[in-house]
């Protein structure tokens, strides 16, 4: 590349975890962005989360209102970003041909070659800290001169007074539409771990050295922040790994914020349970801020395990210390601890549970505090995945899926992780609902604070609770059996099979269907609604939908879209428009894999009797197999237009949609008969009830608009 006078830069924030961002600032992005300008470049940041809240997000538009740019960077800040980034980064390569394209952050500091294959759209792997790397490849822009290995650094900031202060401005056009995304403001105010907790990629950036701002150059940070987007309505994370390592620091900081307030809601941070005395709470209370701690486990050993350095013997004793200054301070914090860590057993996560159990639930006064709860994920760059043979050799954990990064579903295989030689993933993952719920229960019931931002925190409170529902345990059960599927360990029946015995993930799917029927009755009719809770459907759905199949919806049995499994509700509306009744006779025509006729079977009860035809025979040997349990339905491959199969019926249900009712169908209506059929084009039906009275007549009645699947028989009009 020839000699460039100004360099354009364009530094790329790609998005929080799993598209969720909730963090205003992307301060790593903005100081590496005042290290490109020092350097001579023109920079402009893009943070895609904020992009939304000014419309919708294109690239090329993004490209074109701040373009041709010479150099991009573009975070991957965990593993979890990767296929992402490659996306976005390979998006970029065709729309800036000429351009540098460059990647860094956590993940690409573990695993830079991921980013150097070929066909990888990158140019240049920054591994440590990104800003003089960045500033080296302006610089090279400056000169003409290339640099010729792909991998910059590690070259870490040794002290990060000499960066240039935060340029917030780089953010303006984001000022106004910033609270319609984000709920809270993000600094960094130091950098570096140098504990060695080994689930932790922040070994992965080499430089493991606390360096921190100078305490009054902090707060002038901060203050700078409070002017460019005035946080009266915010509040403010500080992102460092590791707040206040030293005390003489924390001291001099929370003093002079306590003297120097910003006018944020709550303040909230990351720090060493172990560094902290009661002098320290004191001073939280003043500079309104609430402290988080990675409690990691309640269990002694596994603390070990987990390599939580320093006076371990006293470690669980000062978290309860740290529970009553809480209370002492009125100061709201929070912890987090780990569940199927490698080496952890079934033992140690009771005794974990019962320690955080009295902990949060066990004063009188109640708590001051909320619990987060993670399942072990294995991170590259962390001790564990950098020593994985060993921990095997140790623990007997098993990764089923290495490495995680490189396929969909990152967030559950991540977690697919066997503990430990007496504990698998499945029973981690069963304990963890079954002992942390509760828990996580009698917080929400149970948080005594009341101060600044008490919303703030009881919105974490909440989120704990739903990630623990019973819907998140049974899509994690769901992802399960797909991944078990798509690896090919079992054949389809046996894996059907394998469905139908699992007891713990119908009985979360029983849970899950029940808050849903709960928040929404579909039917007064007392059978029916207790046909739609029993009936398991996660049973009758393709195994990537098991994590769906409590919701009250339609769900495709195809690629094509051409069969689907009926929502909730068109069951409820179609069965009580028939009048469905104990003892009853019932035809369901276009039944699927079965799930109608199962929920009629419950309602028909062993007195009555249900069959049903669909014209797709893979579909049909499903539906024949899982309705083994109802014995009184018949399944069977047909065509619903073969009239002569279900001749006479009194009452007939019909699972897809007619253009108009066939004059044969209304003939083979028994005398006396209901059926109940959607009529119309697609996106334009009716459900309508049709009943022909003892002399033949046939009267209809229109009720309400839907959505069905067209007729797929080949006798159709």
């Amino acid at each position: 590349m020839p000699k460039v006078d100004r360099p354009r830069v364009l530094l790329l924030w790609p998005g929080g975890l799993f598209g969720g961002g909730a963090n205003f600032g992307i301060p790593q992005m903005l100081s590496i962005a005042g290290a490109c300008k020092r350097a001579g470049a023109e920079v402009d940041v893009v943070d895609l989360d904020l992009e939304r809240g000014l419309g919708s997000v294109d690239l090329a538009t993004i490209v074109a209102r701040g373009g041709p740019y010479d150099l991009v960077g573009i975070s991957c800040y965990s593993s979890y970003d990767y296929l992402k980034v490659m996306e976005i980064g390979a998006a970029l390569r065709r729309l800036l041909p000429r351009a540098w394209l460059a990647t860094g952050g956590y993940h690409p500091s573990a695993r830079p070659n991921d980013f150097t294959r070929p066909g990888s759209p990158f140019d240049f792997v920054v591994v440590s800290d990104g800003e003089l790397p960045m500033a080296r490849l302006v610089s090279a822009l400056v000169t003409g001169r290339r640099p010729l290995q792909p991998v910059i650094g590690p070259e870490s900031v040794p002290d990060p007074n000499e960066l240039e202060p935060i340029d917030w401005d780089l953010l303006g056009r984001y000022r106004n539409v910033a609270r319609k995304v984000a709920s809270q403001a993000e600094i960094y105010l130091s950098r570096g771990c140098p504990f060695d907790c080994a689930f932790c990629m922040e070994r992965a950036k080499r430089d493991v050295s606390w360096r921190p701002l100078d305490p009054e150059r902090a707060l002038d940070e901060l203050h700078r922040l409070d002017r460019f987007l005035d946080l009266s309505r915010w509040t403010v994370f500080f992102a460092d790994a590791l707040f206040g390592m030293k005390k003489s620091w924390r001291r001099e900081f929370l003093e002079g914020l306590a003297r120097r307030p910003i006018r944020a809601r709550k303040i909230w941070l990351l720090v060493r349970l172990d560094l902290l005395e009661r002098e320290d709470f004191e001073l939280f209370a003043r500079a309104n801020v609430g402290p988080g701690f990675g409690l990691e486990s309640g269990d002694q050993e596994q603390l070990e395990r987990i390599r939580k350095s320093g006076r371990l013997d006293r470690y669980l004793d000062q978290m309860r210390n740290i529970a009553g200054w809480a209370h002492e301070f009125h100061v709201p914090f929070g912890a987090n601890v780990i569940v199927g860590h490698p080496g952890e057993t079934e033992a140690s996560i009771r005794r974990s549970a019962a320690y955080l159990s009295d902990l949060f639930t066990g004063d009188p006064r109640g708590t001051m505090g909320f619990l987060s709860v993670d399942p072990f994920r294995l991170y590259p760059g962390s001790p564990i995945d950098e020593e994985r043979e060993k921990w095997e050799a140790d623990t007997g954990m098993r990764v089923h899926r290495y490495p995680w990064w490189e396929d969909g579903d990152q967030d559950f295989l991540s977690e697919w992780v066997d503990p430990s030689r007496d504990l698998d993933f499945r029973r981690a993952h069963q304990l963890r609902h079954e002992l942390f719920r509760p828990i996580l229960a009698g917080i929400q019931q149970r948080f005594a604070y009341q101060g600044p931002a008490r919303d703030y925190f009881m919105r974490s409170v909440d989120e704990q609770v739903a990630l623990h529902a019973p819907s998140r345990q049974l899509r994690t059960l769901g992802m399960w059996h797909l991944w078990r599927g798509l690896l090919g360990e079992d054949e389809a029946p046996a894996r059907r099979a394998l469905l139908a015995a699992d007891t713990e993930l119908a009985t979360a799917a029983a849970e899950a269907r029940a808050a849903v029927l709960a928040k929404r009755p579909l039917t007064e009719t007392a059978a029916l609604a207790r046909a739609l809770q029993v009936v398991p459907r996660e049973r009758f759905v393709r195994e990537e939908d098991i994590p769906q199949s409590a919701v009250d919806r339609p769900l495709s049995l195809r690629d094509d879209h051409l069969s689907t499994i009926s929502a909730l509700h068109a069951y409820a509306i179609t069965f009580d428009a028939l009048d469905l009744r104990e003892g009853d006779e019932l035809v369901d025509l276009g039944g699927g894999t079965g799930s109608g006729a199962a929920v009629a079977a419950e309602v028909v009860g062993p007195s009555g009797r249900v069959r049903t035809l669909e014209i797709d025979a893979e579909l049909a040997e499903v539906a024949a197999d899982v309705l083994r349990a109802w014995p009184q339905v018949q399944a069977l491959a047909a065509d619903a237009h073969a009239v002569d199969l279900w001749r006479g019926a009194r009452k007939v249900s019909v699972g897809f949609a007619l253009s108009a009712m066939p004059a044969a169908w209304l003939e083979a209506l028994g005398n006396g008969g209901v059926l109940v059929a959607p009529i119309g084009e697609p996106g334009v039906q009716r459900l309508v009830r049709y009943e022909k009275d003892a002399a033949g007549l046939v009267r209809q009645t229109p009720l309400e608009q839907v959505r069905y699947v067209g007729d797929r028989s080949p006798r159709a009009a």
